[in-house]
């Protein structure tokens, strides 16, 4: 008999198994709980997913409760739907309804639906939660055995079996209070542990030369710190943002990376203008550069800076009433600026070329005043290359990009491809990053890879993101591909 008895309870480890590989399972240490009043009616649902991949389904809960002395009489009950991801490694749910302020009985019917249509629909057996107003009526609750249960999958909406019953648990209703206890000591451990971590981390910061610097900068622009977020991947190691308000309401964010303890980079980006290193605007070459664009109808719109451990560097963006764009780029090290480059739009240097002709021809013209005319020698139009002009402009980012000139490069390379658009399908003018984006939607060209290469561009010369080899690569190939392919 005995021998017998093993041979079933094998074969049914062997049944369970079958059914349980390749889908979802859930089960719990017993069918009944117990909590007393004014306690959270929940309990943990273990997982099991062997589909080797995160799954996203439909978690339905019907819950109904009988007050104590109310039986026989229809239940108040509830049903709640909600989209939970099952993901490779998830090995516990909770399932709860909240409180009871009398005695009675909680009844859960727990169901997780997945999968396209026919769906799965992996059901639970009744989980029964007694709410008791004393310990002794929780004595009363308690049963010689409670049963552990299973899962069973099955067709959503068919008339399969909804659970079965697994081996027997040594499991007491009364020991489900140590278990929530646990559960809870659990859930607040963790969170002490990243409240630490995050502490751990925003004391680093505080006194990391990099924040430091970031700080100053802002800080002497009139901008208090208002906000802070901390997210730690493990210790000393994360990323960080910070929110800094303005006196006029205006916010600027700004925010790095830490690894081992120590910020990696702090960036920042703005819409309000100069709100930069003081060593930079007090530079002469960057006022130089200045004073050209302002001659030339630019004026100051944007900055951004980005410190990191080797050097730090600052951008001004500057804007004319064509929507041309330019931009000062400043490199800066131990406080003092080591570096100014102007990035002029694509027609600035034709517009200098010109001016300086003109100027050319005025002397002469002054000088050769009261002689005899002579006629004009006739001038051939130099015909336009808008493919080769912005092949030989993406090449000379390429070439930035290899002597280490990271963002430069970045910047250039998305110039390549809206003076390309531009010349392609306008006047050849520099465009915003929207106008060309437009300009080709009218053209009836798909902007999608158009719109993510420019924006890939922007987020590291304008916005201070980290340049990437690889990325860069990438970038460089799509433009290309872009500028030859009409």
């Amino acid at each position: 008999m005995r021998r017998f008895l093993l041979l079933a309870c094998l074969a049914a480890v062997v049944c369970v198994a079958t059914a349980a590989a390749g889908g979802i399972t859930l089960s719990t240490g017993q069918s009944d709980y117990t909590v007393q009043v004014g306690e959270e009616a929940l309990f943990p649902i273990a997982v099991e997913n062997t589909l080797g991949a995160d799954t996203t389904g439909m978690l339905v809960q019907e819950v109904r409760f009988v007050p104590e002395g109310s039986e026989g009489s229809s239940p108040a009950s509830r049903s709640q739907s909600r989209t939970i991801t099952i993901f490779r490694d998830t090995t516990e749910i909770t399932a709860g309804a909240g409180t009871a302020a009398v005695p009675g009985t909680f009844s859960f019917d727990i169901a997780f639906e997945y999968g396209n249509a026919p769906r799965t629909r992996v059901a639970l057996p009744e989980i029964r939660v007694h709410v008791v107003s004393s310990t002794a009526e929780e004595a009363d609750q308690q049963s010689p055995q409670v049963s552990s249960v299973s899962s069973v999958s099955t067709p959503a909406g068919s008339g399969g079996p909804q659970g079965g019953s697994s081996s027997s648990s040594t499991k007491q209703p009364g020991q489900m209070m140590q278990d929530m206890g646990s559960l809870r000591e659990q859930a607040a451990q963790e969170q002490d542990r990243m409240q630490a971590l995050r502490s751990g981390l925003l004391a680093g910061l505080e006194d990391d030369p990099l924040v430091r610097e970031i700080h100053a900068v802002l800080t002497s622009h009139g901008y208090t710190r208002a906000a802070t977020t901390i997210n730690p991947t493990d210790e000393g190691t994360g990323t960080f943002s910070f929110e800094y308000r303005g006196g006029t309401g205006d916010v600027i964010r700004a925010g790095g990376a830490v690894n081992n303890g120590s910020a990696t980079y702090a960036a920042y980006a703005s819409g309000r203008s100069l709100v930069v290193h003081h060593a930079v605007t007090a530079n002469e070459t960057y006022r130089q550069y200045a004073g050209e664009l302002a001659d030339a109808g630019f004026f100051p719109v944007t900055s951004s800076m980005n410190a990191t451990v080797g050097a730090s560097s600052a951008g001004i963006g500057f804007v004319d009433g064509q929507n041309r764009t330019a931009r000062i780029v400043a490199t800066l090290s131990g406080g003092e600026v080591r570096d100014v480059m102007l990035e002029k739009p694509s027609d600035f240097a034709w517009l200098a070329g010109a001016g300086a002709l003109c100027i050319v021809l005025l002397i002469a013209y002054l000088i050769r005043r009261g002689g005899p005319e002579a006629p004009a020698p006739a001038v051939s139009p130099v015909p336009r290359d808008p493919r080769g002009d912005a092949l030989r402009l993406l090449e000379a980012a390429r070439g930035e990009f290899e002597r280490g000139d990271r963002k430069e490069a970045y910047g250039t390379a998305g110039r390549a491809l809206r003076s390309y658009v531009s010349s392609a399908h306008w006047t050849g003018a520099e465009l915003a990053d929207g106008d060309v984006l437009r300009l080709l939607k009218e053209s009836g060209h798909e902007t999608r890879a158009v719109s993510s290469v420019l924006e890939q561009c922007g987020a590291v010369s304008y916005a201070g993101s980290l340049p990437c080899d690889e990325d860069f690569q990438a970038v460089a190939r799509t433009i290309e591909a872009l500028i030859r392919q009409d």
